[in-house]
């Protein structure tokens, strides 16, 4: 299957939407605290045009740019609760579905302790 890049054209609704409120998030952040977008994108290292996609919510800028505006703003322990294991109820729910109803024994009991 050859290699597809997402376009915001190819990308899926619920995610375009998600990006973009992720963007709306960070630039209501950092004016709440004060910063112009330069000042940001200085704090985090990326170009003020990169800045200016994020806050954009454009869906094709990279996620770890995202995530630098997040920890320039203070916001890191978001990144904790993306994608955990005990949040992923969909996840947890098939894993039980596949676990053994019983467990064999492989022969009988050793009487060797």
């Amino acid at each position: 299957m050859p290699r597809q890049n997402l376009t915001p054209e190819t990308t899926p609704l619920d995610v375009v939407r998600a990006v973009r409120r992720l963007g709306q998030n960070i630039m209501r952040a950092r004016i709440r605290r004060g910063l112009r977008q330069a000042d940001l994108a200085k704090k985090t290292g990326l170009a003020l045009g990169t800045l200016q996609r994020i806050e954009a919510g454009n869906p094709t800028t990279a996620i770890s740019a995202y995530f630098a505006a997040l920890w320039a703003l203070g916001l890191e322990r978001e990144f904790e609760n993306l994608g955990a294991p005990d949040k992923d109820e969909v996840g947890k729910t098939l894993e039980l579905a596949r676990q053994p109803k019983r467990v064999r024994t492989s022969g009988g009991l050793d009487a060797d302790f």
